[in-house]
């Protein structure tokens, strides 16, 4: 593991020097600017190209990293359901009520809008058209129906369970439920990630006249492996049928990548880009059963979803916003799911919500301006009887017998950071 993480320093070292350092001073336009949020789905860094990752080719994202900024240190919790409360709230797992994640139809766990508000209420108060597609995933909308009590205008949601509590299919003959409607047949022949992008196209078509916020919590890379559609050997089986295993997710992230540079190819056509920052991101780290090639050694690095360790929620944040954020620009401060809500309301002008924000704004990063950077990353998921939380930037002499793992090592030219993972039992 130190050797992964020491690779890792050592690769980002090399990309530094094509990437020009933070420092260019932009200012946020005056005009409210559109918003695009990619959550994708069981991704750590070691899977893409832009952070070393070697054989999967992503040239949508590698031309985003390349326009915009490139984060080094975000990270999330190791686990679906409690980060994405927290990216949309800003709280962290432990407040929002989200500690595991919702697999269950018997579980009625969910995040609950009369104790928080979302991002996309925020903005929507101050006049954003908001819309989201992809994986929900913080309720059973069959048994509670938020989304709507959470800010978003429109919707096109996979849901895991149907009213009866079957599960659906999320890629091939897909599930889902577009504003309050149940879709099946009318999609039956469709890739399920295509109609989320069309869906959140078309929306960016009809709201271009004003400000307007597009969460994409993304289906992809989330088993069931699957051979994408256009490849030899793609069979349009529902999820419940398909029986494929790892070798699939090079793939599955190239198709991830086909539908992000959809999203930005509608941004220029529609002549939003200087008015549109897109961030993508994920929500943890790989699934434990892919294996991705790293590195210039060409290390091995197992995937680490649900684990506090880096691979389990050391995750990707790369942002461009053109003529604001200064191209192929790099960022090593400390960034965590908490702080999109903080960062979204600043660039929007936006009130501030209900409930305690745990997160801090990143939005002086993105600009290049000196910034106080964050000390200490909280991250935590809870599995039957413990709950396991990471501290960030302890010093070496607060080490205590508590210390289960090793996580990341970070030096820069004036300080040297440890961050420590701690089981709390």
């Amino acid at each position: 593991m130190q050797r992964f993480f020491k690779e890792i320093l050592t690769s980002l070292a090399v990309a530094a020097c094509f990437m020009a350092p933070v420092g260019h001073a932009s200012a946020v336009p005056s005009k409210q600017p559109n918003i695009i949020l990619i959550f994708a789905d069981d991704l750590g860094i070691e899977a893409l190209n832009a952070y070393g990752g070697k054989g999967i080719q992503t040239p949508n994202l590698d031309k985003l990293a390349a326009g915009g900024m490139l984060f080094t240190h975000c990270f999330a919790n190791p686990a679906c359901s409690p980060s994405r409360a927290e990216i949309m709230t800003g709280t962290y797992p432990r407040f929002t009520g989200v500690q595991h994640v919702l697999a269950r139809w018997e579980d009625n766990t969910y995040l609950d809008p009369k104790k928080f508000n979302s991002f996309a209420n925020q903005l929507n108060d101050s006049g954003y058209a908001t819309a989201v597609a992809g994986k929900w995933n913080v309720s059973w909308l069959e048994r509670n129906d938020t989304v709507k009590a959470f800010g978003f205008d429109e919707h096109c949601l996979w849901q895991m369970y149907d009213r009866t509590g079957v599960k659906r299919s999320r890629f091939f003959q897909p599930h889902f439920r577009i504003n309050g409607n149940i879709e099946e047949e009318s999609i039956a022949k469709q890739f399920g990630p295509d109609v989320l992008a069309d869906f959140m196209i078309d929306f960016m078509k009809r709201k271009k006249d004003r400000p307007f916020l597009v969460y994409y919590p993304a289906l992809l890379v989330h088993t069931p492996y699957i051979r994408v559609p256009g490849g030899q050997k793609a069979i349009a089986l529902p999820d419940s049928k398909q029986k494929n295993g790892p070798v699939c997710f090079p793939e599955m992230v190239e198709y991830l990548d086909k539908n992000v540079g959809r999203l930005m190819n509608a941004v220029d056509d529609l002549g939003l880009s200087d008015n549109t920052i897109i961030l993508f991101c994920a929500d943890n780290g790989t699934h434990r059963p892919v294996t991705s090639i790293w590195g210039e050694n060409r290390i091995k690095i197992k995937g680490g979803k649900m684990t506090m360790t880096d691979r389990g929620s050391r995750v990707p944040l790369i942002a461009s916003w053109t003529g604001t954020i200064k191209p192929g620009t790099q960022c090593d401060d400390l960034v965590e799911l908490a702080d999109f809500l903080p960062t979204f309301l600043e660039i929007a002008s936006a009130p501030k919500p209900m409930q305690r924000i745990h997160g801090q704004s990143f939005l002086p990063q993105l600009l290049g301006k000196d910034a106080r950077p964050k000390e200490r990353s909280t991250s935590n998921t809870k599995t039957k009887d413990k709950l396991e939380q990471e501290i960030g930037s302890i010093q070496p002499r607060d080490i205590s017998p508590r210390l289960t793992h090793w996580a990341n090592q970070k030096t820069n030219p004036s300080r040297r950071t440890i961050m420590w993972k701690f089981a709390i039992r």
